[in-house]
């Protein structure tokens, strides 16, 4: 968003950019527009005479130079114009068409009263011109009477295109605006429900850990409670700051400080084993490359180890088997964990919100998710691209 804050520019660059006006368009804009009018213009300009010729493509190419700086632009045609006073330059519509353009450019730019005083300058010297070479009183009207209706269309259309503008991006400002009060609005009704909660419950599990009389394992259980608890506030606390946060630009990559896929997949095992599973881990790679956007990831292992607590069987161990995989397009990394069911619940793991979730994780860096079940086993698969500087970390 635009800081309300900023400082105006100074006398010296907003002088600046009165004689150089933002451009509308990229010069091979330009540079087509150019194009278009000299094919259009040399055929007929070079049977009339060299001047005309050169006056044609001084037309021409201030025609296409409007477009990025339509005052400086605007004057050259004029001049253009004037010094061809009494002589025969390029055919009219060129200097008509150029004319239009460049008018319509200065006022879209916000220069209203100068594209006003450039259309009476402009209409001048075609008359005047006219006039000398004696032509009849009823074709110096029409010519005046055409150029005068050419250029306030030109002046008009201009005028309106700008009014345009400012209001789609009036309404694009006002739009971001509300995007983000109601991403400050989410993050305060989370921090008050969901961060205080889970800041209780660390409370609580602590307090019980170290009360007398409460059992090694309890204590133990109370105290992974506390830690799991904690994390959690802690990731919300981050995603709390991310929603708060108007600039959307993505942050620069910190490879430096992410985990390798291996270290990401023995804390999976570690954790599994915590909860009472025998977790087994094959990893055929010499050397896994960082992912892109680590976190993915570890949110997705975070989501298959809550499946398998809840539904896997303690009786049958867990695997994890892991590859890196060439491209093309890049390498990836391939992960699979298989795991039994429990005999009570014969539907296996549910395909819900947290799946869809990892799902949409995956997507949007180029991974896939696949989950199935085969029997009395559930198979999860997913695929994660390797390292790539395009895509920014998170």
């Amino acid at each position: 968003m635009i800081d309300p804050r900023a400082a105006p520019p100074p006398p010296a660059a907003r002088g600046r950019a009165w004689f150089m006006a933002p451009r509308l368009g990229g010069w091979a804009v330009s540079a087509a527009l150019s194009g278009l009018m000299l094919v259009a213009v040399l055929p007929l300009a070079s049977w009339a005479s060299t001047r005309a010729v050169v006056v044609g493509v001084l037309l021409s190419l201030a025609a296409g130079l409007s477009l990025h700086r339509p005052l400086l632009a605007s004057a050259g045609i004029a001049l253009v114009l004037t010094a061809g006073i009494g002589h025969t330059p390029a055919p009219a519509s060129t200097g008509l068409i150029a004319s239009f353009v460049a008018i319509v450019s200065c006022a879209a730019h916000g220069r209203l009263l100068c594209s006003i005083l450039l259309s009476v300058w402009l209409v001048s010297p075609p008359v005047i011109g006219a006039a000398l070479r004696g032509s009849s009183p009823e074709y110096i009207v029409s010519e005046t009477m055409l150029r005068v209706v050419v250029l306030t269309a030109a002046v008009l259309a201009g005028t309106w295109g700008r009014t345009m503008l400012d209001r789609a991006l009036a309404e694009r400002e006002r739009r971001i605006a509300d995007l983000a009060e109601q991403r400050r609005a989410i993050a305060r009704e989370l921090h008050d429900t969901g961060v205080r909660a889970m800041t209780q419950v660390v409370m609580l599990a602590e307090n019980a850990s170290r009360r007398e009389g409460v059992a090694a394992p309890d204590a133990a259980d109370f105290a992974r409670i506390a830690t799991t608890s904690r994390d959690a506030a802690e990731e919300l606390r981050g995603l709390l700051d991310s929603l708060r946060e108007e600039d959307e630009r993505p942050l620069p990559a910190r490879r430096d400080a992410e985990p390798s896929v291996t270290a990401l997949l023995e804390e999976f095992r570690t954790q599994l084993a915590e909860e009472g599973f025998a977790a087994r881990l094959a990893i055929d790679s010499e050397q896994l490359e960082l992912v892109d956007r680590t976190g993915v990831l570890r949110r997705c292992l975070g989501e298959i180890r809550a499946n398998l607590v809840r539904h896997a069987s303690r009786s049958t161990p867990v695997t994890v088997m892991v590859e890196q995989r060439p491209g093309p397009p890049r390498p990836e990394v391939d992960l699979a964990v298989w795991n039994g069911v429990e005999a009570s619940d014969r539907r296996g793991p549910r395909g819900g919100a947290g799946l869809d979730g990892m799902r949409e994780r995956l997507t949007a860096i180029g991974g896939t998710l696949a989950a199935r079940q085969e029997g009395r086993s559930f198979l999860t698969r997913l695929t994660v691209p390797a390292s790539d500087e395009r895509t920014p970390s998170r």
